[in-house]
């Protein structure tokens, strides 16, 4: 349970409606929620991959450890939420062109990425298969349902003039990306720990036992 909450925390339906927000104001309601829906089926297909397969293909194909896959994933929540905070929405650039395209450009990076990976890993080493996919799935419900809602309820409000709503709800999601931040940094720290507690240390010999030549 605490593996999929945070793999809740790390997904962030808060972060995808700022990182979103743009494409939240292109597409209708129902092409918005075509594409997110199609989004979360992609994400779901590569996180049973890795949840069957991922710990073979990372620690024995690739060597690396986990702890890196988690930095790497930190890293990239730390750098998408300093964009935002210093650029704001407009600098988003993934959604341009073909609406059929926009589906794989929601799930990576924002659902499929590395601080996910490494959490579905996590999940096939520590529970069972079926019971892990079945959480995931249910993360990536309550994840559509948060974000589709807020589009709800950003079409109603675009209806009106400048409601003191809809001014605190955009202070709101520009702030929550500090937070977002926040949690990338945390990532990291927890990788490095990590990574350095699996470190071999040589013992140092007692002097007194040392016999001199």
């Amino acid at each position: 349970m605490r593996l999929l909450l945070y793999m809740l925390v790390i997904i962030n339906p808060f972060a995808q409606v700022l990182y979103l927000s743009d494409l939240m104001h292109r597409l209708s309601f129902r092409e918005f929620a075509r594409v997110h829906f199609q989004a979360s089926l992609l994400s779901l297909g590569v996180f049973t991959i890795f949840v069957l397969l991922g710990d073979i293909v990372l620690t024995d194909v690739f060597q690396v450890r986990l702890a890196a896959l988690q930095i790497f994933g930190g890293l990239i929540i730390l750098f998408i939420a300093y964009r935002y905070v210093t650029l704001g929405s407009g600098s988003n650039l993934l959604f341009k062109g073909d609406i059929r395209h926009f589906a794989p450009r929601i799930s990576l990076p924002y659902m499929v990425g590395p601080g996910t990976i490494w959490a579905a890993i996590l999940l096939g080493r520590e529970m069972n298969d079926g019971l892990a996919l079945l959480g995931i799935t249910g993360i990536l419900v309550i994840n559509m349902a948060f974000v589709i809602g807020v589009q709800a309820l950003t079409d109603r409000l675009a209806t009106q003039k400048e409601t003191i709503l809809g001014q605190y709800f955009a202070i709101l999601m520009r702030t929550n990306a500090l937070f977002i931040g926040a949690i990338g940094v945390e990532m990291i720290v927890g990788g490095l720990q990590t990574a350095f507690s699996d470190v071999d240390v040589m013992p140092i010999p007692d002097e007194a036992n040392v016999t001199s030549p």
